[in-house]
């Protein structure tokens, strides 16, 4: 079974670290403090219900449907677009791979217009080995963005920012 963990665990580096590399990150904590000043209890709201809902996608096994949830966040243009058919096949097979038989939210941050973290500990398959601690887990983290003004379920990117505070 630590075989099984281990080479899913690099397929999953893999897709992860085949997506762009160059985004940019808030520069300063005066500028999330800004962006934050201008959130609600709302907007908090909203970026965990477009997250779970995704999440309780998954763990339904309605992968086409939770993919079709998704969106990729252009940072030089500020634009949210679908997703590319590279990223939908990586997307794919990930959740194929690592399939939700149960998650838990293990933090959010609301940083800028287009970087923030959803991240979810993901119980990907049942325990087999009475010796090993614990099912197999692993991460996913999304990518909620507000782009005039309404807030869109994103991809986080390999390379992309998220908050070195939190991971």
């Amino acid at each position: 079974m630590n075989k099984l963990f281990i080479l899913c665990a690099a397929v999953f580096a893999a897709i992860a670290f085949s997506s762009c590399k160059n985004e940019k990150k808030p520069s300063d904590m005066r500028q999330v403090l800004e962006f934050r000043s201008t959130l609600t209890k709302q907007d908090t709201t909203q970026v965990l219900d477009l997250a779970n809902k995704c999440m309780e996608l998954l763990k339904n096994k309605n992968i086409d449907q939770a993919v079709a949830s998704l969106n990729e966040y252009d940072d030089s243009l500020c634009q949210v677009k679908p997703l590319s058919k590279e990223s939908e096949q990586g997307v794919r097979k990930m959740f194929k791979l690592f399939p939700v038989l149960d998650y838990e939210l293990s933090y959010y941050s609301l940083q800028s217009e287009g970087i923030n973290d959803v991240k979810y500990t993901v119980t990907f398959a049942e325990e087999q080995n009475p010796e090993q601690n614990g099912r197999p887990v692993t991460s996913y983290m999304f990518n909620p963005v507000k782009v005039d003004g309404v807030w869109y379920l994103c991809i986080k990117k390999a390379g992309q920012a998220s908050d070195e505070l939190r991971r």
